[in-house]
C-alpha cells in the first residue's frame, strides 16, 4: 500500500493540524463519527444542523472536524460537513426534510413479479431494490469540489468510509488523506486502503445486503460497512482525533430499558428488523469503554509520575487521552416509523406500496413499532420528523455540546436558548445551482 496519494502534496501532521485549527482548542483534533442506519440517518442531519447552523454562531467559531469517520448513511451525511460551509449542512437537512422513496430506490426492472420470480429461480438478481436514484443523488448533491479542496489542502486530516469486502468479510476502511503515514495498528480482519473518494465508495458503504446490490471498487465487491463496523470510532482515534463527537442511531440505554416487554408475533419483518438492530449494535460501546479505560490510565500515570508520563505514552505507544461525547435518540425510532406509516402512508405505486405494507409488520401493529420499516421508509413524513428530532435532541444538550467543543475555554455563551428549530431554520435557498427541495431534478 502506498504511503502517499499520487499528485497531491503531502503535509506533515503538524502542518495539517495548524491549517485545520480555528477554535479556541487549536491543539485539539476534533473527530466526528456517524453511524449507519439507512433512513434513520435523518436523525444525524438534525444533530448536524443544530451544531453547525445554531450552536456555532453562539460559540463564535465553527467546530469543523479534523477527521470524519462514517458508515453507510453516516458517511453520506459526513460529506456535507466535509464541505465546511453551513449552507451544505442546510442542504443536507433540506434533502431529508423533502425526501421521497423514489429519491433513494425503486423496484428492479420487471417490478415485484421479477423479484418473486428470481427468488424462485435465482439467476441474476442480487438485491430486492434498485438504488439507482441514490447514486444520482450522491453525484448531484454532495459538495464534491468543496470536500476535495479541504482534503487536498490539509484543512481536514482524513475522511474515512467503512465498508465490508464481500470476498472475505473483512472490514475495509477507505481513507482520503494527505498525511504521509497512516500507521493505525489495525485490528485483525481490518484493511486500510488509501483512496480519492468517489461516489462508488459511498455507494459501497451503503449497499445493505439483499436490499441493495454490492458495489465494485477496483477488483473487489463491497457491501455495507455496518456488517463489520457500523460506528467507526476506533479509526477516528487512530487518525489522531483527541475529541470525538459520536452520533448513533439506536435509542439510548435508558429508552430501551424503559420499553415494556413485547408480546410480539415472530413474523419475518419482525425478525429481520430485530436482526438489523442486533447487527447495528456493534462494538462501539466497547470502543468507548476502552477509551475511558485509557483515560483513567493516563490520569493515574500523570498523578503519580507527572505530565511526562502522558507525553512518553503518546510518543512510544501512540496512546493518548480522548474526550468523547455520544448523542443518541431519546425516542424509539421503530415506534416513530410505525406511527408515521399508519398516519401518513407514502405515495408510491401499488407494487411498492404492497411491499412496504408487508415490511410494516401488520402482525405486530398493536405493539406500535416496526424496526425494519424504520430503515427503509425514505419518506418526508418520517424523515422530516426524524431530522427535527435530531435537532431537538442536540438542542436539549446544548450546554454539554458547548462544553465539549470549548473545554475550559470561554468561547461563547448561550444567548438564552435556540429557536424552535422548524424546517425554515434549515431552509436556506439554494445558492449553488441546486433546487431548494434538495431532491434530484
Amino acid at each position: 500500500m502506498s504511503s502517499t496519494v499520487p499528485s497531491r502534496k503531502a503535509l506533515t501532521t503538524s502542518d495539517a493540524i495548524r491549517r485545520a485549527s480555528g477554535g479556541p482548542l487549536h491543539d485539539d483534533r476534533l473527530g466526528l463519527v456517524l453511524s449507519g442506519g439507512a433512513a434513520r440517518g435523518a436523525y444525524e442531519a438534525g444533530v448536524l444542523r443544530f451544531v453547525y447552523c445554531d450552536l456555532a454562531p453562539r460559540l463564535g467559531w465553527t467546530p469543523w472536524p479534523w477527521v470524519i469517520s462514517g458508515t453507510s448513511v453516516g458517511a453520506l451525511n459526513g460529506a456535507f460537513v466535509a464541505g465546511r460551509q453551513a449552507r451544505y449542512v442546510k442542504r443536507l437537512s433540506r434533502i431529508w426534510q423533502n425526501m421521497r422513496i423514489g429519491d433513494v430506490y425503486r423496484l428492479p426492472e420487471g417490478g415485484l413479479f421479477q423479484v418473486l420470480r428470481e427468488l424462485l429461480w435465482p439467476q441474476q438478481l442480487s438485491a430486492f431494490l434498485d438504488p439507482s436514484p441514490l447514486a444520482e443523488l450522491i453525484r448531484d448533491k454532495l459538495p464534491w469540489a468543496a470536500m476535495r479542496n479541504v482534503l487536498d489542502t490539509g484543512e481536514m486530516g482524513a475522511f474515512i468510509i467503512a465498508t465490508t469486502d464481500l470476498s472475505n468479510g473483512n472490514n475495509t476502511l477507505f481513507v482520503d488523506s494527505i498525511a504521509p503515514e497512516l500507521d493505525w495498528r489495525l485490528l485483525p480482519g481490518t484493511r486500510l486502503e488509501r483512496a480519492v473518494l468517489s461516489y462508488e465508495h459511498f455507494m459501497a458503504s451503503a449497499a445493505l445486503p439483499l436490499l441493495f446490490p454490492p458495489v465494485r471498487v477496483g477488483d473487489h465487491l463491497f457491501v455495507d460497512g455496518a456488517l463489520r463496523q457500523n460506528t467507526p470510532l476506533r479509526p477516528s482515534l487512530h487518525a489522531g482525533a483527541t475529541r470525538v463527537l459520536v452520533v448513533g442511531l439506536q435509542a439510548s440505554e435508558a429508552t430501551i430499558a424503559a420499553r415494556p416487554l413485547l408480546r410480539a408475533v415472530p413474523s419475518l419483518p419482525f425478525l429481520v428488523g430485530k436482526s438489523l438492530n442486533a447487527l447495528l449494535l456493534d462494538p462501539v460501546s466497547r470502543d468507548v469503554h476502552h477509551a475511558e479505560t485509557i483515560n483513567r490510565l493516563v490520569s493515574w500515570g500523570t498523578d503519580h509520575f507527572g505530565p511526562e508520563f502522558a507525553v512518553q505514552l503518546t510518543r512510544d505507544l501512540g496512546v493518548r487521552r480522548v474526550e468523547l461525547l455520544t448523542l443518541r435518540p431519546r425516542t424509539d425510532i421503530g415506534r416513530l416509523a410505525a406511527e408515521v406509516f399508519r398516519a401518513t402512508p407514502p405515495r408510491v405505486d401499488g407494487r411498492l406500496g404492497w411491499l412496504l405494507n408487508q415490511i410494516a409488520d401488520r402482525a405486530n401493529d398493536s405493539e406500535g413499532e416496526s424496526d425494519l420499516l424504520s430503515y427503509v421508509l425514505f419518506d418526508q413524513a418520517y424523515t422530516g420528523q426524524l431530522e427535527q428530532l435530531g435537532w431537538e435532541d442536540a438542542r436539549d444538550q446544548e450546554d454539554e455540546l458547548a462544553a465539549f467543543f470549548c473545554g475550559a475555554s470561554d468561547c461563547g455563551a448561550s444567548d438564552g436558548g435556540a429557536s424552535d428549530g422548524g424546517a425554515s431554520d434549515g431552509g436556506e435557498r439554494a445558492t449553488d445551482g441546486g433546487p431548494a427541495s434538495g431532491r434530484p431534478g
